[in-house]
């Protein structure tokens, strides 16, 4: 079938369902042969929505039907987006009365859209018996693989004398070591057995000609420096083997699978069992896979089993955007598409361009392509052009002295963005305020940018868990959780006590110093008039020494005296006693779950006060970092084989240690906030403004024009080894005769490998300056941390040497002068000035000061009894305690502050208690959460402002698993969302016991012998301005005497039929998909009737009085819908 053959063009199509006309570029991939195809799509080049139009296209004419489509992205976010809107074309299709057969069938099916990994794991869970992997194997989270690792080797007895690495870099090694033999389809074994013969090989080497002239070819000399670097790295990567063998054992044996294993397994299935190849290819006519320069070896392996030999594939992608070979995507897959997956007479795949940005504005656009064309590759890939009607754009550049000065100069140029929109917003001039975003290659670079957007009054959100930890609120917080832990983290004790709350001075700190080296001399048992005011209080054992931590716990007595006399400082003293009384409560709650655990951590330290008090916060957003750890923490929890706390911080140290940070989080744009993430984290995002500061060599790009490749790191495969070894940098092992050609070989090898790594760098560039629309900041600074100036990246030199009449949008400010040779660091040669303790008021002191004397001096004036007495654990004093300076009562001024902070919260708690306080529905809504606003809407709104993980319930999984076998039993898959996953709503879904129980009631019921037009199917239907979607587990036609077609919805249920209001309440579930499923196919709703089957008693529920369009918008109206 060829374009020849269809009635209706793409732009016929476009205009009859009200679309912009495609470009020619889009109309060629819209109306592309039905045969395999690469579509190489620049940034923004609305590859999305070409892919949305093929599919209408291709079912339009008939072609195919929907249901033979089958698309693949990475997340599944895209994955949504990318189904969304092919199903929202379709429903527009059909209404319009466009297209060929199939297109107006009300029976007709939807695409499958899923995330690569989705796909493989359902093939492994219908096929995965034929390998013999069980059906009912978990999978394991990065969070579970990292705490199954750990338990492997910190339980490890074995031998491990090569491996000079710590335990969790051990950890990491042997995840990295499995994930790469997953992703390359190797055992353990094939790593050992290469590593044996190169250790072999290199041992036999003489060290040069001259020795082998001497002693022989084969009689090996002494190595060389070098060679015992390769030798120690080949020994300690072999060390390892056994280790990773251990971790699939365990993983087999608990009927564990990792990600990697998914996909693995999956191509095993492709490969070995014939039947499961033919029966994707039949389901599946058309398959369009999504940023495919980031498919792994094994996800190439598996794709070209299924769908090779000129099955209809077409791939989109951009190698210019390929930034993510850390995390297993495989060099040269999309280069080598067209011979991967040729047309069905043997030629080369065809290639089409999308090469039209529509979201860069003509500056951003033509700075993106100077830093991209080094990659083009001899014009493979073309440059990217603006679109018609593009604005100017800008790009700034600046140089300026150190980081400090530049996260200064990033600060302030988005405070004028933000000032600006405040005032357009006020004056109707701007709808809403642009987005903006500051994107680092590292994280080490958010700590300086934070302290100076913060200081100009920005709201500020960190993406990712890596940065989470650098932000202050959670590093207060996963200190304490370290000082609960381990008794011997006396660095995090410090944080503590020196951080706003707690304000111990540095006299103060000494003497708990000076304190915990006398208690090292007190025995375990023996009371001591020192140690405490109770005298029968047993002190701790230190015999390893006594920590910070344990001086603190056990305080002495306030007469206790130092050695030079000094005593602790009152105040310092008290604040002391506080903190030990609170760690010493919090240490009673380590046994709860650690959410909970994180929960009273939070509030002991009061951490939630600390966020909402912070000045120039968005309201609704000071809890967001506190939230989104307490969400890292549940889902760990959730996870993990057995959640202990000590597992939970291994698992943060991992993510801290991790440049990249451990799993890739979903960042939604906000443009509430300036967002600072990593550029990883920002792929297929956009924002109006982007800064992107650090543009200085090692930073980005980080790579040096030599590297280590997998030479340097113990958890990463031989490149020999690997699938994609043919467009990775060759080592010339083998070929050496000599230990001297070995180290020549081994010097090129590093410098292929630097220009390897540095063209991922350059990608990196190319990715983060195409994420602006409007305006691009790009900077840099002489001074960070090292003794010697930084040099400015290649990627900024590259467009400062354009032409300014090529790069009219390009505005640089005069850089800072290079600095003279010996100059020492500006950071570090002089003394930093900085008051310790921390003044949490800061600049606000003396605004704050005037307010408090105000209240004083009402509550003076008649309403003594307004304020409560103060806390003396929670406000530190003017004076530092420590410092021996005055006293913290002195002239009043902490009475003062205490009444002006209990005034503040007297105030706040009156405007939050003096109504209800408002929780906006979101613009899309599930039908179970419809059920919850009928049932509990206080419950609902309580989910919406924190959403929190249920618990897991055995009730759910049997509730899934009989939906699976129905599912299966139908012969229908289908892309889920998690709250509607079969069974997830079935609260008293019957035990385990009962599956075979709940098969036989289905099959004795009316429904065993009926077969249905359409399974799992997913819906959606505006209901009172929000869009409700669910999915209708099967949809039953009849057709009446008069020849009038009615339909049954029934949804399936494992518990048993509730009764009273809460069957009232279940009911709105089927009202919603009787409505979605008459608006979908254009019936009266009288022709659609809805029941409820209840597998464990057999009984089928027909609500008589099912809610109608205008109660369901009735019901939806008292509660208002938030912003789209």
């Amino acid at each position: 079938m060829t374009a020849l053959t269809a009635a209706l063009s793409a732009a016929a199509i476009a205009e009859r369902l009200g679309r912009p006309l495609p470009t020619e570029e889009q109309t060629a991939v819209i109306e592309a042969p039905v045969a395999p195809m690469l579509v190489v799509a620049g940034a923004g080049s609305g590859k999305t929505e070409t892919m949305s139009s093929r599919v209408v296209w291709l079912v339009a004419n008939g072609l195919v039907q929907s249901e033979e489509v089958l698309g693949l992205t990475f997340t599944r976010k895209a994955a949504g987006e990318l189904a969304e809107r092919v199903r929202r074309r379709l429903r527009m299709l059909r209404a319009r009365g466009l297209g060929g057969a199939g297109a107006h069938d009300l029976d007709a099916g939807e695409p499958t859209i899923a995330t690569y990994n989705s796909y493989a794991a359902s093939l492994v869970a219908d096929h995965g018996l034929r390998l013999g992997v069980e059906p009912q194997s978990t999978v394991l989270t990065e969070a579970g693989a990292w705490q199954l690792a750990t338990e492997v080797v910190e339980g490890w007895r074995g031998d491990l004398g090569e491996v000079d690495l710590a335990p969790d870099s051990v950890t990491r090694a042997v995840l990295g070591l499995a994930g790469e033999c997953a992703e390359h389809l190797l055992e353990p074994q094939d790593v050992a057995a290469w590593i044996d013969r190169a250790l072999a090989h290199v041992l036999r080497l003489p060290r040069d000609d001259r020795s082998a002239a001497k002693l022989g070819a084969h009689v090996a000399g002494e190595p060389y420096a070098k060679v015992r670097e390769v030798l120690a790295g080949l020994r300690t990567r072999r060390a390892l083997v056994p280790l990773l063998e251990e971790y699939a054992r365990r993983k087999a044996e608990r009927e564990q699978l990792d990600f990697g294993d998914q996909v693995r397994l999956a191509a095993r299935l492709a490969q070995e069992v014939r039947l499961v190849g033919v029966g994707e290819r039949t389901r599946f006519r058309v398959v369009l896979l999504d940023e495919y320069q980031d498919t792994s070896h094994a996800q190439l392996v598996l794709l070209r089993s299924l769908f090779g030999d000129g099955h209809a594939v077409t791939a989109v992608g951009d190698p210019n955007q390929s930034i993510y070979g850390w995390r297993g995507a495989s060099a040269g897959n999309l280069q080598s598409f067209p011979a991967h997956f040729p047309r069905a007479d043997g030629t080369p795949a065809a290639v089409a361009p999308l090469s039209t940005s529509w979201r860069n504005d003509a500056a951003v656009l033509a700075v993106a392509n100077v830093a991209a064309a080094p990659l083009s590759g001899g014009g493979v890939v073309p440059p990217l052009r603006a679109r018609p009607g593009a604005g100017p754009g800008l790009v700034r550049t600046a140089f300026l002295p150190t980081v400090e000065e530049e996260a200064a100069h990033v600060a302030a140029r988005l405070a004028e963005v933000w000032a600006a929109d405040t005032a357009a917003l006020a004056d109707g001039r701007r709808a809403e305020r642009r987005s903006a975003a500051v994107l680092c290659r590292k994280r080490s670079q958010f700590v300086p940018l934070q302290r100076a957007l913060r200081a100009a009054g920005l709201p500020v959100q960190v993406g990712g868990l890596g940065g989470l930890l650098s932000t202050p609120e959670v590093a207060d917080l996963v200190s304490a959780l370290h000082v609960l832990h381990d008794p011997s983290r006396g660095d995090h004790l410090v944080r503590l006590l020196t951080g706003a709350r707690w304000r111990i001075g540095p006299r103060d700190l000494e003497l708990l110093a000076r304190w915990a080296v006398e208690l090292d001399r007190l025995h375990v048992s023996r009371p001591d008039e020192r140690a405490g005011a109770d005298a029968d209080v047993l002190l701790p054992d230190t015999s390893d020494g006594a920590s910070l931590v344990e001086a603190l716990d056990v305080l002495p007595r306030p007469a206790w005296t130092a050695p030079d006399g000094r005593r602790f400082s009152a105040e310092g003293r008290r604040r002391m006693d506080v903190l030990s009384r609170t760690l010493r409560h919090l240490r009673t709650r380590t046994h709860q779950a650690l959410p909970d655990l994180v929960g009273e951590v939070e509030r002991a330290l009061l951490l939630d006060v600390e966020v909402a008090a912070r000045p120039g916060t968005a309201p609704g957003s000071d809890r967001a970092h506190l939230d989104a750890f307490a969400d890292a923490a549940a889902s760990f929890a959730a996870t993990a084989q057995r959640p202990t706390l000590g597992g939970l911080l291994a698992w943060l140290d991992a993510a801290r240690a991790r440049e990249r940070g451990l799993e890739p989080g979903a960042v939604e744009v906000d443009p509430n906030a300036v967002q600072l993430l990593t550029v990883h984290a920002s792929k297929g995002l956009e924002w109006d403004v982007v800064a992107v500061p650090g543009l200085v060599e090692g930073v980005l790009p980080a790579a040096a024009d030599t590297a280590s490749g997998w030479l340097g790191d113990a958890g990463a495969v031989p490149f020999p080894l690997r699938g994609d070894r043919a467009h990775l940098p060759s080592w010339g092992l083998r070929t050496a005769g000599t230990q001297k050609e070995l180290e020549e070989a081994r010097e090129e090898f590093r410098q292929a490998c630097g220009a390897h790594e540095m063209a991922e760098e350059r990608r990196l560039a190319y990715v983060a300056f195409t994420r602006a629309r409007e305006e691009l900041l790009l900077s840099g600074a002489w001074w960070d941390e090292p003794a010697s100036p930084r040099e400015p990246s290649r990627f900024l030199l590259e467009l400062l040497a354009v032409p300014p009449e090529e790069l009219p949008g390009l505005v640089s400010l005069p850089p800072a002068p290079r600095p003279q040779p010996g100059t020492p660091n500006p950071r570090t040669a002089e003394p930093q000035r900085v008051v310790w303790p921390v003044d949490p008021l800061a600049a606000r002191r003396d605004e704050v000061e005037r307010g408090a004397a105000q209240v004083r001096a009402a509550a003076r004036s008649g309403h003594p009894d307004v304020l409560p007495e103060a806390d003396p654990g929670t406000d530190p004093g003017t004076e530092h305690p420590g410092t021996g300076g005055r006293g913290a009562g002195d002239d009043g001024v902490a009475e003062v502050r205490e009444w002006a902070r209990q005034a503040e919260l007297l105030l706040a708690e009156r405007v939050a208690g003096s109504g209800p306080q408002e929780v906006l529905l979101p613009q899309h809504l599930s039908a179970s959460r419809l059920v919850a606003l009928a049932e509990d809407p206080q419950a609902l709104a309580l989910a919406l402002r924190r959403p929190m993980p249920a618990a897991p319930r055995p009730q759910t999984r049997r509730g899934t698993a009989f939906h699976a076998w129905l599912e299966r039993r139908f012969r229908a898959g289908a892309l889920l969302d998690l709250e509607e996953l079969p069974g997830a709503a079935d609260e008293d879904a019957a035990d385990d016991a009962e599956l075979a129980r709940l098969q036989d009631g289905f099959l004795a019921s009316e429904w065993a012998s009926r077969d249905p037009v359409a399974v799992e199917v997913a819906v959606e239907t505006p209901v009172a301005g929000v869009v409700v979607r669910g999915r209708i587990d099967a949809v039953f036609r009849t057709e009446d005497a008069d020849g009038t077609v009615r339909y049954d919805v029934v949804d399936w249920k494992t518990g048993r039929p509730p009764e009273g209001e809460r069957a009232r309440v279940r009911d709105v579930q089927l009202a919603v998909y009787r409505l979605a499923w008459s608006r979908l196919h254009g019936l009266p709703p009288e022709n659609v009737s809805a029941a409820f089957f209840y597998a464990s008693t057999g009984e089928t529920v027909r609500p008589v009085d099912l809610l109608d369009a205008a109660a369901l918008e009735a019901l939806v109206a008292t509660v208002p819908a938030g912003p789209d």
